[in-house]
């Protein structure tokens, strides 16, 4: 091999392996740092904790920011505990209920800049956006989600009702879920 050829091999080296072994290193470091923060023991807690705020809804809060009683179908939704503790649930070819969210002030989204209201998201998708009801008195119980990537709005189910019905049936009546 000539010595030039030598020499843009290792110019290519190291412009390739340098950088990637410093990313190597630097994702190395970074999940030591989060498994010293996280340790199983911490994990295990934060889990049972979300899950219990997750199996007690504050209906009262969650009505006041509603304006409205909370509709029948949700109220079963949450005490289904097999069906609300589920994650990954299909919900259409486009969309998945990646997972429920907690029913009280502390799952309050600070929304209104782009909502025009708070919200309190029953579920979040797939992608990160929250799945709502809109708050007042004369609003119907359809089910919305706004995608954070465009900030557009669009009816996620007709009802709560439908919504609980199209996940259990498309993920096998909530028997099969984690």
């Amino acid at each position: 091999m000539s010595e030039t050829a030598k020499s843009v091999v290792v110019v290519v080296s190291l412009l390739v392996g340098l950088p990637a072994g410093l990313l190597l290193v630097r994702d190395r470091v970074n999940k030591a740092r989060w498994r010293r923060r996280n340790p199983p023991e911490k994990l295990v807690a934060d889990r049972k904790a979300r899950e219990e705020r997750l199996l007690r809804p504050d209906w009262a809060f969650y009505e006041r920011q509603l304006q409205r009683p909370a509709p029948a179908a949700l109220r079963e939704l949450y005490a289904d505990r097999a069906l609300v503790t589920a994650q990954d649930l299909d919900y259409s070819e486009e969309e998945w209920i990646s997972t429920f969210e907690p029913l009280d002030e502390q799952g309050l989204l600070d929304t209104r800049p782009w909502l025009g209201f708070e919200a309190v998201a029953i579920a979040t998708t797939g992608f990160g956006d929250p799945v709502y009801l809109r708050p007042g008195a004369s609003e119907a119980d359809t089910v919305y989600v706004t995608h954070h990537d465009g900030g557009d709005t669009e009816v996620f189910a007709e009802s709560v009702a439908a919504m609980v019905e199209r996940l259990r049936k498309v993920n096998g009546g909530g028997r099969n879920v984690e």
